[in-house]
């Protein structure tokens, strides 16, 4: 019990400074749940050689993307759209790692929050593959969000029966408002 007091305590110590610069507000903790489908994987070598950079002893075999729908702190009722390349390990072949993944999120009055995801890893086999991948929140986006910073952690599930997935998103952001 105590152990996990201290892994608490110091999660909250450390994020508001490891996630999130002071931009002329408050740190505060972010969360959101989106579900929807994967749209799809592009294979064609232009789109992959253009958009990855993979990692060494790693290449992109697709940039794989996403769009959903769902409820984020501080946005409300919100689209979101991502997309990442799909990586494979040289002489194997895919692996279920991903990274250089952008997202968007789109909130109803059309303020849009901008992020990176990067160290994605698939936690099991198809049909249903769960993942998980750190998250940044980056400036760039609309309104409040024009100056966003934080991160946090995004964990999720696809299902290849239908192509749906749901993902849900935790952390910290800083974000100053209009």
């Amino acid at each position: 019990m105590i152990f996990r007091i201290l892994l608490l305590v110091a999660l909250l110590v450390f994020s508001n400074d490891i996630f999130a610069k002071k931009v002329g507000s408050k740190t505060v903790p972010i969360s959101s749940t989106f579900s929807g489908y994967l749209l799809g994987f592009d294979e064609t070598p232009e789109v992959i050689a253009e958009r990855c950079n993979p990692p060494d002893g790693k290449f992109a075999w697709a940039v794989t993307s996403f769009e959903g729908w769902g409820t984020a702190s501080h946005l409300g009722e919100s689209y979101m759209y991502a997309e990442h390349c799909s990586y494979g390990t040289i002489g194997i072949g895919p692996d279920g790692t991903y990274g250089e993944g952008e997202f968007y999120t789109i909130a109803d009055n059309g303020d849009v929050l901008v992020g990176t995801y990067t160290n994605g890893v698939s936690l099991s086999g198809p049909p249903m593959v769960g993942f998980m991948d750190y998250i940044t929140y980056t400036d760039g986006g609309t309104g409040r969000f024009t100056y966003a910073s934080g991160g946090g952690l995004e964990m999720g599930s696809v299902n290849f029966n239908d192509f749906s997935f749901t993902i849900s998103m935790t952390g910290v952001i800083a974000y100053k408002k209009k």
